[in-house]
């Protein structure tokens, strides 16, 4: 009971902190380690937000060495809203609303047909587009994005 609480309170934090979309309400929050289900209670502070764990073992293993789950946890900020696209992740030109697609139940919009085709066409746009130089290039913490 108190997994599924949880669960309801992260997407609903994460529908606040974006516009409602039937894509985020779809996305599963899950262990940037392990990928199974989290653990409220097991936390890490990562790039001035806050990433969720399974276990104890998968926060430590996390602190040892988080580069190693980079591309997870910046997928999991954003799913959880505490993070926003600004820009492409590719250019970090303005983003074309035609341009947008679904990445494991959030929506990525792009700049122009080419990062769109190169996208929809990778067998791993998580990685392509969640690892750290396109992350760096494309999202923001929520909180800075309206003060721009």
């Amino acid at each position: 009971m108190k997994k599924y609480l949880l669960s309801i309170l992260i997407i609903a934090t994460g529908l606040m902190a974006q516009s409602p979309s039937a894509a985020h309400e779809e996305t599963k929050i899950t262990c940037v380690v392990s990928g199974e289900a989290i653990d409220a209670t097991e936390t890490a502070s990562y790039k001035d937000g806050k990433v969720y764990f399974c276990c104890a073992g998968c926060k430590a293993d996390f602190e040892e060495s988080s580069a190693k789950f980079s591309t997870a946890a910046n997928f999991q900020l954003v799913a959880t809203g505490q993070y926003t696209q600004t820009t492409c992740p590719f250019t970090g030109r303005k983003m074309k609303t035609s341009k947008a697609l679904e990445v494991n139940g959030t929506t990525v919009t792009l700049c122009c047909d080419r990062c769109y085709k190169k996208t929809n066409k990778s067998k791993d746009k998580v990685s392509l587009i969640f690892s750290d130089e396109p992350f760096k290039k494309g999202f923001e913490i929520a909180a800075k994005k309206s003060s721009k």
